[in-house]
């Protein structure tokens, strides 16, 4: 053996060492206002902020004690409000899209101060502090959906929107969705039609198998973000049907039943039947679209308004309209024949009325 093997050990040694005492010095400083809330912890720009957020934490983190099993109590549990939630000082790709962050070497929860929905944030942050080894066999980015879906019951108020932009992205994963837009002019008895479908890159030939292999919401996994909301939007509609289905303590008794037969992971098979699912693209395309109702389609309009209004406003440029409010304007999701009527939407309405200068 030559000196130099030995040699190029201690020299990896020395510099993981260097590594390691760099850490520390790289984290995040944190925020100025300090709040000890009943429930941990809580850090921001101002003592009002600090405040306001302890008090929803104050809420929130007993009543995910209380809904999910299998839980566990972080004792030091710290929450952090940022504007751009990092646990590091440097900048992390993975990160530029993420609203919250459950940091675990550090038992800290790490919010962006713009977050959509703060609240809505918090509650799935928790989940994720929460969970008990009970629940380490749940595969894939699976984790992610269970947080989503209990999100959406302790903040109601942010559900529909959550299922939208989760239930539009599972099925652009896996084929994209169809849209009917019908503009009828009663006086004139004139009907127009126009037929939108809205498609994306599909995130892998089988995304609806990927995500029980791939942890997307791990910051290590290296996926592109549109990917990555397609694993999301698949691991909530899958997690959403077995707790619809066979309730949240089935979903546990899977993971157990897992561990007990000394496997990795919950089996596809198993959660598959749980959530009456076929393992093809177009069976999960169907559910998610199914799984839409007319909140959920109202909330997608909400979030991408642009693409109706700006066909509605096409048509009618070059219309001779005495009252515009004589005009019917329907949307219709194709595969769930769920419908909205835009004409009855003041907000639209007024998109439309400023766009055509009426």
């Amino acid at each position: 053996m030559t000196p130099a093997k030995p040699w190029k050990i201690r020299r990896r040694f020395t510099v993981g060492v260097a590594v390691a005492l760099m850490l520390p010095a790289c984290l995040v400083a944190p925020p100025s206002a300090l709040v000890h809330a009943q429930n941990g912890i809580v850090r921001g720009s101002s003592q009002e902020e600090a405040m306001a957020l302890g008090a929803t934490l104050d809420r929130l983190r007993p009543l995910v004690r209380s809904t999910v099993p299998g839980t566990r109590d972080v004792r030091d549990l710290e929450v952090w409000i940022q504007d751009s939630p990092g646990l590091y000082s440097f900048p992390h790709a993975s990160n530029s899209e993420a609203e919250g962050l459950w940091a675990e070497s550090e038992d800290r929860i790490l919010l962006a101060r713009d977050a959509d929905d703060l609240e809505r944030t918090l509650a799935h942050e928790l989940v994720h502090a929460s969970l008990g080894d009970e629940w380490k066999t749940l595969p894939g980015t699976l984790e992610e959906g269970l947080a989503d879906q209990i999100s959406t019951v302790l903040v109601p108020s942010g559900a529909a929107r959550l299922r939208a932009g989760r239930l539009a992205s599972a099925a652009l994963a896996t084929g994209g969705l169809g849209l009917t837009l019908e503009v009828e002019q009663p006086r004139t008895g004139s009907t127009w039609m126009a037929r939108i479908t809205l498609s994306g890159a599909r995130p892998s030939e089988n995304p609806q198998r990927d995500v029980f292999r791939l942890a997307a919401g791990l910051s290590s996994t290296r996926v592109t973000p549109a990917s990555k909301r397609g694993y999301y939007g698949l691991a909530y509609l899958l997690v959403e049907r077995i707790v619809a289905r066979q309730g949240l303590q089935h979903l546990l008794d899977l993971c157990l039943s897992a561990k007990e037969q000394g496997l990795d992971a919950v089996p596809r098979p198993w959660l598959l039947a749980a959530a009456d699912l076929e393992d093809n693209p177009e069976s999960w395309r169907q559910a998610a679209l199914e799984g839409m109702g007319a909140d959920e389609l109202r909330e997608l309009m909400r979030m991408h308004p642009d693409f109706v209004r700006d066909a509605v406003v096409d048509h009618l440029r070059d219309k001779s309209l005495a009252d515009l409010d004589q005009v019917k304007i329907h949307l219709t999701l194709r595969e769930s024949h769920t419908t909205l009527k835009l004409d009855q939407d003041p907000e639209f309405v007024a998109q439309v009325r400023a766009a055509l200068g009426r």
